[in-house]
């Protein structure tokens, strides 16, 4: 019988919470021969998606696992993913939702484009463009992301190439991203200056004196004493009843005939007062309880001493844990940046106590590589070498605390050769190897060889005769240092081999780019990047020399020395609220197309402000150079510079509870008709639109005045968007144009429909009467079309 009585004590209070609601939880007390260093534990709750902490003072409600109407909470791993119960009713087998293998999330979009007439400088009517691509982002065991994109282009354009390109790279900033936030799920254990567990713990104990004193000071023990007390200081500070205060008794006679005479009964009273003076049954107050009140006022004044406690320390609680929030968020950036350093890493884990179970296997060797990519990919490596080249083929960065680098593929490298059919040209291609010690954002030093083929110029591929040689080669040493937080320094110097018409002795690609004797073949560039704290003044400037004869892929060889500069500073004034961005530059149009034959001495100024003010417009103004870049021939460009100066201003704000936004532009090009053919040339143009969006209505109206030296040409336009249904939008638009040259009045219109389908995707129309620029300045008409089916998964 005691057995039994002994299991009801210990289980009757864990099995006895029936009347509880689904979806709480009910602590129990944990048995005094815990550990106190209970691992922390996470408890699925099986009926809700919320998740329970449990820590050593609380132990899990586990009752009735998977029963209808009742929580049930299974312990899981806090560092790994949630599962969670299937309680359906019936369901006598819950299972547990496992993670798939793989996931797979992203889009899907075919579109086909209609134009009438294809834009200048190509003459070609009724031409269909049909694109087919897709984004996919693949996660493998919800810890290694790589990225997927597919695009398959074609038309009947006889002019336009049919493109298809692929890449498949590992998603190296999300698998940083997703590692930094399991790291972040464990705070660092120390922390700076006065500890924050320390004073949560003086602001505890505070707390429970001061529930205890109130619990004891509203006991109803207490409660009764303190009235007592009150009830017999009231009763004792009434004045006494004195023997002489006794009044006289009415001249009444009394029934009883043995009665005293009623003249004397005060006398009576006054004697029997007076020798009973010193008896305490009528005279004497009652005896007030001075302990308990001394007793109650030192904790009353404890209660409000420890009242006062309680707000400081709260304040300096929340105070200090906001300056520990924003610590550790600082670490957490610096662990962001660090990241690509394994040893910080490795150090950084083992300060926040990160076990191996909540890391991803093999994380140290993913996380050094920055670039893994397969397909089209960007090759962006250094001002002397390759600088945004875009390659099909390989491309690999490794970076744990050494550096390695492998590129290699075809180049697109020509004018428009990603939109303009070439069949016939010849084949272009690099190879790069770069080595070398330090971290890729930090502190490093890396030497580059890289080779290939480069031919910008002759796209004919014509066999007669013999073809030169446009092979090239050439080494680079960079190096870069960190100053300090805000100042970054590159410099590069790099040594190629010389073209083949510079070749005189047929030296090899090799012997020409390790020949100390040529300094033609040469290159230096110095690149600073430096914020001033004091003034919070960004400050970017490069300094690049290069001889007649060197050759890179990220520079055309020109046959003459050159160099090019450039200084732009950002500042901000008025607290961030207006930004001024200037910049001086000289001999910075390194166009890949454009044959410079000289040297061009030309400084580049450019200045731009934005103001920002609360509940005012933005204002923004600019002023800086422009080109425009023409075709003469296959092997022939011209680009004609000139300045364009740009003013906006752009409002957001309500009228009535309806969003509105107005946007006022003015654009002024500072060129002239010799330049070029440009539709624009020297031009100002004025433009004002304004955007009424309400529920689901939205209007828009823009009007634009563009003043040439030859004609003015004004437009206003209409387009109006409306949501039918929740799965219905549609829209239209009409614009009229105004040439004054030519007195001609020319209307366009056009019209669009989005439908969305549930689980299905999205299909859009439009369809547009508009006009391009045509021979003679003057506008022609242009229809355009497009229909569109996208899929977000």
């Amino acid at each position: 019988m005691s057995f039994i009585v002994i299991l009801l004590c210990l289980f009757g209070p864990l099995y006895g919470q029936k009347g509880f609601p689904a979806g709480k939880v009910v602590a129990v007390p944990a048995p005094r021969y815990f550990s106190s260093a209970v691992p922390e534990v996470v408890y699925a709750d099986t009926l809700s998606t919320d998740t329970a902490g449990s820590s050593r003072y609380l132990m899990p409600y586990t009752r009735q696992l998977g029963k209808p109407g009742f929580s049930s909470y299974i312990p899981v791993s806090a560092r790994g993913n949630v599962s969670t119960i299937n309680n359906n009713a019936g369901n006598k087998n819950p299972q547990i939702a496992t993670v798939p293998a793989i996931t797979i999330h992203g889009n899907v979009l075919y579109s086909v484009d209609y134009r009438s007439y294809i834009d200048t400088p190509y003459a070609e009517h009724d031409i269909y463009y049909h694109t087919v691509q897709t984004y996919l982002d693949i996660t493998y065991k919800n810890n290694y992301p790589f990225r997927v994109f597919l695009t398959n282009r074609f038309s009947n354009s006889l002019l336009t190439r049919k493109l298809t390109d692929l890449n498949m790279q590992f998603s190296a900033a999300d698998f940083a991203s997703r590692l930094r936030q399991i790291m972040n799920r464990y705070p660092l254990p120390k922390l700076p200056g006065d500890s924050l567990g320390m004073i949560e713990h003086q602001l505890d104990a505070k707390r429970d004196e001061l529930l205890q004193l109130r619990s004891w000071s509203n006991s109803p023990g207490v409660v009764q004493k303190l009235i007592e007390a009150k009830e017999t200081a009231l009763y004792g500070s009434k004045p006494e009843l004195a023997a002489d205060s006794i009044p006289a008794l009415p001249a009444v006679a009394f029934s009883r005939p043995d009665a005293p005479d009623r003249k004397k009964i005060p006398g009576y009273l006054k004697d029997w007062f007076s020798r009973r003076s010193d008896s305490s049954a009528v005279s004497q107050k009652p005896a007030v309880d001075t302990s308990f009140m001394q007793t109650y006022q030192t904790r009353k004044r404890r209660i409000d001493t420890l009242e006062q406690q309680v707000q400081q320390l709260e304040k300096r609680y929340q105070h200090h844990k906001q300056q520990v929030a924003a610590w550790q968020q600082q670490r957490n950036n610096e662990l962001y940046k660090s990241s690509s350093g394994t040893q910080q890493l490795d150090a950084e884990i083992a300060a926040r106590q990160v076990p191996d179970s909540a890391l991803p296997a093999g994380y140290q060797t993913l996380l050094a590589i920055k670039t893994l990519g397969v397909g089209r990919t960007v090759v962006d490596y250094s001002e002397l070498s390759v600088k945004n080249v875009s390659i099909n083929g390989l491309q690999i960065e490794y970076n744990p605390s050494y550096y390695v680098a492998v590129a290699a593929g075809s180049i697109d490298y020509r004018f428009r050769d990603f939109i303009v059919k070439n069949a016939s040209a010849p084949a272009q291609y690099l190879y790069m190897v770069r080595a070398g010690k330090g971290l890729k954002n930090g502190t490093n030093i890396i030497v580059s060889w890289y080779a290939g083929k480069k031919q910008v110029y002759n796209n004919t591929g014509s066999n007669s005769g013999t073809q030169p040689d446009y092979h090239l080669m050439g080494f680079t040493l960079e190096g870069n240092c960190r100053v300090n937080a805000s100042t970054y320094l590159t410099a590069e110097v790099a040594k190629s081999s010389v073209p083949y018409y510079n070749n005189g002795t047929n030296k090899s690609l090799l012997a020409s780019a390790v020949h100390l004797g040529e300094h033609a073949n040469e290159a230096y560039s110095l690149k600073l990047q430096t914020i001033i704290p004091a003034s919070t003044t960004r400050i970017t400037a490069y300094f690049k020399r290069y001889g007649a004869s060197f050759q890179s892929f990220s520079y055309i060889t020109t046959g003459t020395q050159q160099k090019a500069w450039m200084i732009k500073a950002d500042q901000p004034f008025f607290k961030n609220q207006l930004l001024v961005t200037a910049s001086l530059k000289e001999n910075d149009y390194t166009n890949t197309t454009t044959n410079i034959t000289y040297q061009n001495n030309t400084v580049f100024k450019s200045i731009q402000a934005t103001l920002r003010l609360r509940r005012w417009p933005v204002f923004s103004l600019g002023y800086y150079p422009s080109s425009q870049l023409t075709k003469l021939s296959d092997s022939a460009y011209v680009e004609n510079l000139f300045y364009s100066l740009v003013g906006s201003a752009s409002y957001y704000y309500k009228v009535d509870g309806v969003d509105m936004s107005t946007t006022a532009l003015y654009t002024r090009f500072y060129n002239k008709p010799s330049d070029s053919a440009f539709v624009y040339s020297n031009t100002s143009t004025f433009l004002l639109s304004h955007a009424l969006l309400y529920a689901k209505f939205t209007w828009q109206t823009t009007g634009s005045a563009s003043l040439a030296a030859m004609y003015n040409l004004y437009t206003v336009d209409n387009a109006a968007q409306y949501a039918l249904l929740n799965w219905l939008r549609v829209g239209a638009g009409i614009k009229y144009n105004y040439q004054t040259y030519y007195n001609s009045i020319q209307i366009g219109y056009k019209g669009n429909v989005l439908i969305k389908m549930k689980k299905l995707g999205e299909v859009q129309l439009m369809m547009e009467k508009g006009f391009i620029p045509g021979s003679n300045r003057q506008l022609v008409e242009n229809n355009t079309g497009r229909f569109s089916y996208f899929k977000i998964f």
